[in-house]
């Protein structure tokens, strides 16, 4: 690993890296060769294959575990055939494990809903239902924010498309997609234990988030709080950048006229 590169990692001997690696290297168990590695150094991150048949990694730890760990994606496990391993340093982004990354957990939804309140609903599916939030000012891409989130009741995977009237009011679907489960407890028991870290693929929310459960009880309230990664958007404001349903192309104040 060039040292000359500049250092955007940790301070205090840590450093951060993402790495892609060329070559005959999928279908050849790299990811959880990767993974193992990994986690035997201490390391944490992600992996993931790439579209053009090329392995990607995230590494952030102490600078002589992330050496160990870019020397063990230069030669792979013992069926890969490596060509080369393009480094880059980056910024920490402050993972919790290493995972594997790409591999759908289901679907995601963000209606935005205007009832007897305006509000944006978070819809994650999870053991075959929609576990579902109340947003009352919607998601953020500024890790800086903080949004409650109001834990309400399960909804059927079949609402996921729904747009038009919904009791007094009317929905949009403001955003959808596929999304991954991550942090260190498997779900749903992340859920249950209130700290639940995720990465969404959709068409305005990217990246990872992290909803913490702040007050237990008849209403349960979380936090939604955007994770710092390549898709954060310090100073943003996606909800009134990008206001119309990706369904319809209408805003939910066109929805209402």
């Amino acid at each position: 690993m060039g040292r000359s590169a500049p250092d955007r990692g940790n301070e205090a001997g840590t450093a951060a890296i993402r790495a892609v690696v060329s070559g005959a290297v999928q279908g050849v168990g790299f990811r959880d060769a990767t993974v193992r590695r990994a986690r035997e150094l201490g390391v944490v991150g992600w992996v993931r294959n790439g579209d053009d048949g090329a392995v990607l990694a995230h590494a952030e730890g102490p600078e002589l575990a992330v050496e160990e760990l870019v020397a063990f994606l230069r030669s792979g496990p013992p069926l890969a055939r490596v060509s080369g391993v393009a480094i880059d340093r980056v910024a920490a982004e402050g993972h919790e494990q290493f995972a594997i990354r790409g591999v759908s957990a289901g679907a995601f939804v963000v209606q935005e809903h205007a009832a007897s309140t305006r509000h944006f609903d978070l819809r994650l599916e999870v053991a075959g239902v929609m576990r579902s939030w109340a947003l009352p000012k919607g998601p953020s891409l500024d890790p800086a924010v903080k949004r409650l989130a109001v834990e309400v009741a399960d909804h059927d995977t079949a609402h996921d498309a729904f747009e038009g009237r919904l009791g007094e009011g009317q929905a949009i679907v403001w955003d959808r997609g596929a999304y991954e489960q991550g942090g260190r407890v498997a779900w749903p028991q992340a859920l249950v234990r209130g700290h639940a870290v995720f990465v969404l693929h959709g068409e305005k929310l990217r990246g990872g988030f992290a909803l913490q459960r702040t007050r237990p009880g008849a209403n349960v309230q979380w936090l939604l709080i955007k994770r710092r990664d390549e898709h954060a958007r310090p100073g943003s404001d996606v909800v009134a950048e990008r206001p119309r349903s990706v369904i319809s192309g209408r805003t939910l104040d066109e929805t209402l006229e």
